[in-house]
């Protein structure tokens, strides 16, 4: 759960500098990272993900 909200805080954030819409970045990091949705994806996929937009938004800056 925890992993959950810090992700979609993560994709929040990035959503401000990409300009992009929340599912948009959501399908993204899936098409990117692989797995099941959110609600399903295991820790270890949640923390890729997590990683993953991480790099994103750095990239942005």
């Amino acid at each position: 759960m925890e992993l959950r909200r810090q992700l979609n805080s993560l994709v929040g954030a990035y959503v401000h500098q990409s300009g992009k819409p929340h599912g948009v970045i959501h399908t993204e990091l899936r098409r990117v990272c692989g797995g099941p949705p959110s609600a399903e994806a295991t820790a270890g996929q949640l923390r890729q993900r997590i990683a993953k937009v991480q790099e994103w938004a750095t990239r942005m800056k």
